[in-house]
């Protein structure tokens, strides 16, 4: 009789049975570590993103919890109908639509130059990335400083050269002024710029070479589709965060922080503060800000279904 074919079943359903309690041991473990963090984001996060979404189909101001009581889509028709958060949300998206292409084409354009081995390039990628983590008020306040009618420091360099002063902060220059100062910070990708640019090949450069393809041809062919990844990323990170600006135009053309910026740098988040904290209107105030991230949601939903088109990635998605 052969002994080993009969332990043979047993010695399967042991070595099973041993595969599924370190799985289940291994399953239990991850979600152990991970429920401090769990635990936060429904008290923190889940929760008052549900109950934000409750409130702004209420009648709810701040202190009426007695009397509390639902209204339906009133708040989101009042959104739709109030010219103010029109005129707030078509600028939000003017500025969105600029300032991201640009953003993304000068980072990758610094990333470029600071791919190339050159003497002090570790001095020069620190001075290009030093502005994306310098605190943002900071930043607003410098350029407040340096775009000021009066004493600021460009327009004592444009009497110095005998030009007339330029009212940066007024109706007419509030947009570029903000502008200037978002792009001082395009330099905020570069890190993961670099980490892309690092991982193409050198052996394509080496052939292209080698069949006497020019810079140009080789930056066309080989460095922009391989790293369209990373630039979609940069282009849907870039949007959301354009979308939810709200601190940067107030600090620049704000008198206060309760007040609102001058009127071509008025956003929708700025909007949607300004009824909660100003004039107590927390329902409308929450329907404002469930249209932005309505918007946000379809904008990006929008860019992930067309990258299929322009995206390239080396490795088959399907398989």
């Amino acid at each position: 009789m052969n002994l080993s074919a009969i332990a043979a079943p047993f010695r399967l359903k042991a070595k099973t049975n041993t595969n599924a309690s370190e799985r289940t041991r291994r399953i239990t473990a991850f979600y152990i570590m991970i429920s401090p963090w769990f635990i936060v984001f429904l008290l923190f996060g889940l929760y008052p993103l549900l109950y934000g979404l409750y409130l702004s189909f209420t009648n709810y101001v701040g202190f009426n919890f007695a009397h509390l009581k639902l209204v339906g889509f009133d708040n989101y028709k009042n959104v739709f109908t109030d010219s103010d958060a029109m005129y707030a949300l078509g600028r939000t998206l003017f500025i969105s639509i600029i300032y991201v292409p640009l953003s993304t084409v000068i980072g990758l354009m610094l990333s470029l130059l600071l791919n190339r081995k050159v003497r002090g390039l570790g001095i020069f990628r620190t001075l290009f990335y030093l502005p994306s983590i310098v605190p943002v008020v900071s930043i607003g306040l410098i350029f407040r400083f340096m775009f000021a009618k009066q004493d600021g420091i460009i327009n004592n360099i444009l009497m110095f050269m005998h030009l007339p002063k330029v009212d940066w902060l007024g109706y007419d220059h509030a947009t570029l002024s903000l502008f200037i100062m978002m792009l001082w910070g395009a330099g905020g990708g570069i890190l993961i710029n670099l980490a892309g640019l690092k991982g193409i090949s050198k052996e394509l450069y080496e052939a292209s070479s080698i069949d006497g393809a020019t810079a140009y041809k080789r930056f066309m062919n080989i460095t922009l589709p391989l790293m369209t990844p990373v630039i979609f990323f940069n282009i849907v990170m870039g949007l959301i965060g354009s979308l939810q600006m709200y601190i940067q135009p107030i600090l620049l053309t704000g008198s206060k922080l309760l007040d609102a910026p001058i009127r071509p740098n008025y956003f929708l988040a700025v909007h949607a503060f300004q009824q909660i904290f100003s004039f107590q209107r927390f329902a409308y105030g929450m329907a404002l800000l469930w249209v932005m991230f309505i918007v946000i949601l379809l904008i990006t939903l929008v860019i992930f279904t067309t990258s299929k088109y322009w995206v390239y990635y080396e490795t088959d998605q399907e398989g």
